[in-house]
């Protein structure tokens, strides 16, 4: 049997040990706090371009990639190209002038987009995006637009950021770095400019590993304290794994919508639908194929068919409605 002052020191101990357990978590969940502000406030965001892996090799698609922002609202961004070597094409032809497909960094009934337009003389893209009240600020990574270019010249391709401004809540400028897009005249593949960590970032990481191996020490020192201390000494206490379960929006239902509109012969309103499917979900190959059979222009319906054999490639109805439009001039 133990003595009572020995079991008054052993539980005065892991009492110690505990009250260190919980002062580490505190600090580290501080120090995680105080990284993501820090980055917040020192880091620029980034916006960059970004060509998607096609088949036709007379067709580029580029993706205005903004990444790393904190409080969006709004943007603008112009893009400079050589109309002799790349032709825009026209995203939304029911409208005047040619214009660019918006992405789905803004969710399509949040956002306004202010101005829309290529000029294709002088080989200059402008968007002007915005979120609109009540809609929140949104943060990450996404994609602002996308432009669709049609190779007609035989010379060195590139697609250069002639401006960025991107906007908080607040209406304040937000930093940003912008990156250019040059191509090589066999299409290779584009580098992903890689995700920065900060100047700063190793003494931080070196710093956290330290608590959690701390706290790692305490846990096992504590485990076996508690095996030969009394009884109802009790044992380090395990996590369970968060749920990390979250529900994006789905775009099945419209997806659902314009199968049935384009067997109704409505086929204005099930390529409204499939647009609309495709900007919630651009992984849903069901709706970009549903666009496609439905679009009117052949460079569109290439899009779509090119969008589902990027996600599905044996999708036969894709590989059938694309060989005669790959065909067609």
């Amino acid at each position: 049997m133990r003595h009572p002052r020995s079991i008054r020191w052993v539980s005065l101990y892991q009492s110690v040990i505990s009250m260190a357990l919980r002062m580490s978590a505190i600090i580290l969940v501080l120090l995680l706090l105080l990284l993501s502000l820090s980055v917040q406030a020192e880091d620029p965001a980034r916006l960059y371009l970004q060509a998607a892996a096609l088949q036709d090799e007379k067709l580029l698609l580029v993706d205005v990639v903004v990444a790393d922002v904190v409080d969006l609202y709004g943007a603008e961004v112009q893009l400079r190209y050589d109309p002799v070597q790349l032709e825009v094409q026209d995203a939304n032809p029911r409208l005047d002038g040619v214009q660019i497909a918006p992405g789905t960094f803004l969710a399509a009934e949040d956002r306004f987009v202010v101005s829309n337009r290529v000029d294709v003389e002088a080989g200059l893209i402008k968007f002007v995006v915005t979120l609109l009240n009540p809609a929140p600020p949104v943060s990450g990574t996404g994609v602002l637009a996308t432009v669709a270019f049609r190779i007609v010249g035989s010379g060195p391709l590139s697609v250069e950021v002639a401006k960025a401004q991107l906007v908080s809540s607040d209406l304040l400028a937000l930093p940003v770095t912008t990156e250019d897009l040059p191509l090589s005249e066999q299409m290779g593949a584009v580098t992903v400019p890689p995700q920065r960590l900060p100047r700063w970032g190793w003494w931080v990481i070196g710093l956290s590993s330290g608590f959690l191996l701390l706290i790692l020490a305490i846990l096992l020192y504590r485990r076996r304290s508690a095996a030969g201390g009394p009884a109802g000494s009790q044992p380090g206490v395990r996590m369970p794994p968060a749920n990390s379960y979250a529900s994006p929006r789905s775009s099945i239902n419209l997806t659902q919508q314009g199968n049935r509109a384009m067997d109704r012969g409505e086929i204005q309103m099930a390529y409204e639908l499939f647009s609309r499917a495709v900007e919630q979900d651009p992984a849903n190959a069901e709706a970009w194929l549903g666009k496609g059979l439905v679009a009117q222009q052949t460079t569109e319906k290439r899009i779509c068919f090119q969008r589902v054999l990027a996600l599905d490639p044996d999708n036969s109805v894709a590989q059938a409605e694309l060989k005669p439009v790959v065909g067609s001039t």
